[in-house]
């Protein structure tokens, strides 16, 4: 069933009965609910008020109406509740947390209608955020950097090492599966299969399973990644399956301290009376910067990965002067700032 509530959490009405309704939730927090019913039993839906299903709660977020054969139909489009967090008034411009997942979790969720649930890691992490994200991507990109994978229990948000049964579930045909398609998409590195059961089987994402179909010549162990069916009729789920790994943001921190961090510096050198000129540059992966003209003698320089890395410098030279420097040990997608003080030459 369906329960309608109002914006202060108030039962209004029940819906044990619609036209149809489709489910769909997927392990990295997608969780959408829609469906149709008729006109007398939709008075009480409205755009902005709440629907449960099933201890979840759902956003109403469209309805229309129509006639279908005769019958006056209300269609009704819900997400998740924790979609709120895409608010702008939930946005974040400056966070930066180190400590356990847990306090973490507890601290981006601050000032917000959720709580902190179950977290199963431990390990002390660190996040930084220095620009405007929406709240619910800064959630997004914690359970990442944790590598945790996220579960609404209501207004509770857990983080879990793995959803779902770690042991394989038995899916075969003969048994509980009566029909069986598979499509394959080699560029995302998918599969999605549609299942028809015989009977209920208890399957939910995250899940461990053994897809066994012989007339296909079936026999992969994979794990459910998303799961969409009719909540009023669970003979019928579509099931995506493949492996998951949580993505962590580079775009969260912008490297903007490190010019202002060497202010100092340059007062410094000022005072020297030498005269100095700064040549600097972002460099993703490892590569070479090139200065704008050649320098005699050795430059200061002064580097920052965005994700940690312990990159390396390399001065280049072309006969006694200075031309340049190549970055090594960056990772594929790191951006490294790099900044160069140069003396210049006497005029």
């Amino acid at each position: 069933m369906i329960r309608i509530y109002d914006s202060e959490n108030t039962l209004l009405y029940t819906i044990r009965k619609v036209l149809n309704a489709n489910f769909r939730e997927t392990i990295d927090g997608e969780m959408l609910l829609s469906f149709s019913t008729t006109m007398s039993s939709s008075i009480l839906i409205q755009a902005g008020r709440l629907a449960e299903y099933s201890g979840q709660y759902f956003s109403i977020a469209q309805v229309s109406k129509s006639m279908q054969n005769g019958i006056a139909v209300c269609n009704v489009s819900c997400e998740h509740i924790s979609y709120i967090l895409n608010d702008s008034a939930y946005d974040i411009t400056e966070f930066y947390f180190t400590g356990t997942p847990a306090a973490g979790l507890a601290k981006i969720l601050e000032g917000t209608p959720f709580s902190a649930g179950v977290v199963e890691m431990s390990d002390v992490c660190t996040m930084k955020i220095n620009q405007s994200v929406s709240r619910r991507a800064a959630l997004m990109q914690f359970v990442a950097i944790v590598n945790g994978e996220i579960e609404y229990s209501g207004y509770s948000i857990n983080i879990r090492a793995h959803r779902g049964s770690a042991e394989y579930k038995m899916v075969m045909d003969g048994k509980n599966v009566t029909d069986v398609s598979v499509s394959y998409d080699y560029r995302e590195n998918t599969a999605s299969y549609t299942l028809s059961f015989f009977k209920l089987l208890d399957i939910s994402v995250g899940d461990n399973i053994q897809i066994i179909f012989h007339p296909l010549n079936i026999n992969v162990r994979t794990r459910i990644i998303a799961v969409e069916y009719n909540p009023f009729y669970r003979y019928n789920i579509k099931v995506e399956v493949g492996q998951y790994k949580p993505s962590v943001s580079n775009t969260f921190y912008i490297i903007e301290k490190t010019m202002s961090d060497l202010e100092d510096t340059v007062a410094e050198i000022s005072e020297i009376g030498t005269r100095y000129t700064i040549e600097f540059g972002k460099i993703i992966g490892n590569g070479t910067f090139y200065f704008s003209k050649a320098y005699t003698d050795e430059p200061y320089y002064m580097v920052e990965a965005d994700d940690g890395s312990a990159v390396a410098v390399t001065l280049l030279k072309n006969g006694d002067t200075y031309i340049g420097g190549t970055i090594s040990g960056a990772q594929t997608a790191t951006k490294t700032l790099v900044v160069f003080y140069c003396t210049l030459p006497v005029e």
